[in-house]
């Protein structure tokens, strides 16, 4: 394969959002033009300016997972929907379907096993990376883990007749969360899977970053609900084990990460291209990481609710995986000189239309002047660690 092809990871990428990344990610580079890279006026406003990867003419596409089982039905899938697309488009005469016909016999789907919550299967997933591929294009960090336990029904109820968009929107204040939970290592299991796993990636895959031959890019996954567990972050416990909101927690500490690599690429004067590191977030979608907490009538007066809340105005419920992926797509090729500059500590989101068209906003880092210093603070402590767990990874392979 040309080594002028993008090299794109992306973990969780064997169902929900992740899936529908990867799905848009084919549809758009298989295209002539990738309608995700288009200006998105909220988000990204600007003249139209060609995609840097169109001309590429394919993709490796790495697909990250921890269930090598659902990896393989999810790139059989992925490949059967880009298959149809195509077949359809040469039914309809497109014109551009020389161009489809090449991007397919040059698109390579590989699997890859990735435990976030197990240090020493990450730096395997690194180093695996790094034997096999050239450079790394793109890194899209979606893989996630969330503590909850289930549902408080009756401050569900008063939230719900309180404000109800809110309830709908948030739903923190009802849903219930495992407090100081670890992994099998003694991490905070939060932290590690959301946070800490995907800070080993940035730092160790680093070297192949630079050498991609576009500026590469790294974007990482935050939430809606990352704002209201502000208030309960104590920056002592970095690992969230005291924390009751420790999923929100773990996502606004993702944002402050990703602002301050994206301020620190940008000022090295080590790096030619700096790597971008940017901020996405999905909106309201429904998945299964809290779907396996509700039975089939709660699921789908769930369900009803967010498509409610979607049809009475609201923007933050793009629902399905595939407009929640639309925002961690966009940033992935829009053009670069687009995005937001690395000193503006903003995020990008995934919304919709009350009828369901997806599209890109941007907002500010909710209270980040005020956070700055942690967000250093952050960096210091999980460059700490991973320079720790790389000696001692260093130390077993001199000692064996």
């Amino acid at each position: 394969m040309s080594s002028s092809h993008p090299i794109i990871i992306v973990t969780g990428a064997n169902g929900g959002v992740g899936y529908g990344i990867c799905q848009r990610l084919l549809i758009n580079l298989c295209e002539d033009t990738a309608e995700d890279s288009l200006p998105q006026s909220l988000a990204t406003p600007g003249d139209r300016i060609p995609c840097e990867f169109t001309a590429s003419k394919g993709l490796t596409l790495i697909m990250a997972c921890r269930s090598a089982e659902r990896a393989v039905t999810a790139k059989e899938n992925l490949l059967k929907h880009l298959d149809e697309h195509i077949s359809k488009q040469k039914n309809n005469q497109s014109a551009s379907i020389n161009r489809m016909l090449e991007f397919r016999r040059n698109l390579k789907v590989d699997l890859l096993s990735l435990d976030l919550a197990n240090t020493t299967k990450t730096f395997e997933f690194c180093e695996e990376v790094t034997h096999r591929y050239p450079y790394v294009s793109h890194a899209i960090f979606n893989a996630g883990y969330a503590p909850w336990i289930g549902i408080n029904w009756p401050r569900a109820v008063l939230a719900v007749i309180t404000d109800y968009m809110e309830a709908v929107t948030n739903g923190e204040t009802f849903r219930t969360q495992k407090v100081g939970i670890t992994s099998k290592e003694g991490y905070g299991m939060t932290f590690q899977s959301n946070v800490l796993g995907h800070f080993i990636l940035a730092r160790h895959l680093r070297p192949l970053m630079v050498k991609s031959p576009w500026p590469a890019r790294v974007i990482w996954t935050s939430s809606l609900v990352s704002g209201h567990a502000l208030d309960r972050i104590d920056w002592d416990d970095l690992q969230l084990l005291k924390t009751a909101n420790s999923y929100g927690a773990s996502k606004y500490q993702i944002q402050l990460i990703t602002h301050y690599l994206d301020m620190e690429s940008a000022t090295s004067g080590t790096n030619k291209t700096p790597i971008r590191h940017l901020i996405s977030h999905p909106g309201v979608t429904s998945t299964s990481i809290f779907l396996d907490y509700l039975n089939f009538v709660t699921a789908f007066l769930m369900n009803l609710a967010f498509y409610v809340a979607r049809l009475f105005g609201s923007q933050d419920h793009p629902i399905s995986w595939i407009n929640g992926a639309i925002a961690a797509t966009h940033l992935a090729l829009v053009p670069s000189q687009l995005l937001n500059r690395p000193e503006e500590p903003v995020l990008y989101g995934s919304r919709a239309t009350r009828f369901g068209k997806p599209y890109v906003g941007r907002s500010e880092i909710y209270r980040y002047s005020e956070n700055a210093d942690n967000a250093q603070l952050l960096v210091g402590r999980c460059d700490a660690l991973y320079n720790e767990l790389k000696r001692k990874r260093r130390g077993k392979s001199n000692g064996a």
